[in-house]
């Protein structure tokens, strides 16, 4: 079962809510990946694309010395931790497509959010 992006997850800035949006639509194709090649492949390309965009926010909270950058960051490294562990169910063929779904829910209810809300705000003051 796929993940829907909505509209409601949206921030306000338009490059990080495309970033996400890209996000839960290389999350869906994990999901939907049918052997272990497709799935290493599918992973590969999400921690890509979810590494890409942590950079460019954390870059962007240290050129405005955005207040909540500390704990932001650390939620980042939460979640990347998250995605390892999906890596690593990948390599020992223990895999839960459900865990994807979760994480990428948690992700949108949880961090965008508040983290990124609370971010998005921060940059409409500047």
């Amino acid at each position: 079962m796929a993940i829907v992006w909505k509209d409601s997850y949206r921030i306000g800035n338009i490059g990080i809510d495309a970033e996400h949006e890209q996000a839960f639509a290389l999350a869906n194709k994990f999901i939907a990946a049918g052997d272990k090649a497709s799935l290493r492949l599918c992973a590969m390309h999400l921690y890509q694309h979810i590494h890409r965009h942590f950079t460019h926010e954390e870059t962007l909270m240290r050129q405005l010395a955005y207040p909540g950058y500390k704990a932001h960051v650390e939620w980042h490294n939460q979640f990347i931790t998250r995605l390892n562990g999906l890596s690593e169910g990948i390599a020992h063929d223990s895999v839960n497509r459900d865990d994807v779904r979760a994480l990428m829910e948690d992700w949108a209810l949880q961090h965008i959010a508040q983290h990124d809300t609370e971010l998005a705000q921060y940059l409409g003051r500047r």
